[in-house]
């Protein structure tokens, strides 16, 4: 079995990746949002009861 000290390196190095990651998943979905917003002309105001609707559930 691998020991921690062998893997710590290796975590080090893949962790900036996924957090590079994950701001550009978040920066994605932004973008999705805007666009489908302005497509079928979604407000703020009409989105944000669901979008924190959502996010109590998590």
């Amino acid at each position: 079995m691998t020991s921690y000290d062998e893997l710590k390196p290796e975590m080090v190095t893949i962790q900036p990746h996924m957090v590079e990651a994950k701001k550009n998943e978040h920066a994605n979905a932004f973008k999705k949002v805007k666009r489908l917003s302005k497509e079928f002309g979604f407000t703020a105001g009409m989105l944000k009861g669901a979008l924190a609707k959502r996010r109590g559930e998590k």
